[in-house]
């Protein structure tokens, strides 16, 4: 088998194993990869926006919820709710050097080097020097949905 057809086994199996891992950890309910049908309440548009209906998403119903949205447009995202009731959009690229942060039982983690963030993005330990990116998004209060991209 050459090693360009072995590659997407692999990677399906990885996206499978982490995903699962997310979920049972209790660490995200809706977790939606760029290539996979969304989860329930998150709905991914043509022009590469999601769209996500905060009622049918049930870790975004408390405060320090967050739904894992796979690459909005190419980059990796989350939305958190934030105490005061509003979500932020995250860019979940670590400002470090890139590599995509996972959720922790706090906030985000870096695998490569261990920089350390709050739930809501704000850097708590290096080697990054600043807080994770938002990421645009718009609320409609009348429909109770984040577009996010």
């Amino acid at each position: 088998m050459s090693e360009l057809s072995a590659d997407p086994s692999r990677r399906a199996f990885l996206v499978g194993v982490c995903g699962a891992a997310l979920l049972g950890a209790g660490l995200g309910s809706a977790l939606l990869a760029g290539d996979a049908v969304a989860a329930t309440g998150i709905r991914r548009k043509k022009n590469g926006q999601v769209v996500v209906t905060v009622a049918k998403v049930p870790s975004l119903q408390a405060t320090g919820g967050r739904a894992l949205l796979g690459t909005v447009k190419g980059t990796p995202v989350a939305v958190v709710r934030e105490a005061d009731g509003s979500f932020a959009a995250l860019n979940l690229a670590c400002t470090h050097q890139g590599v995509t942060v996972n959720p922790d039982a706090a906030g985000w983690l870096c695998p490569a080097h261990g920089s350390k963030f709050a739930l809501d993005g704000a850097m708590e330990r290096g080697p990054a020097t600043t807080n994770l990116a938002a990421y645009p998004s718009r609320w409609d209060v009348r429909r109770g949905t984040l577009t996010v991209g």
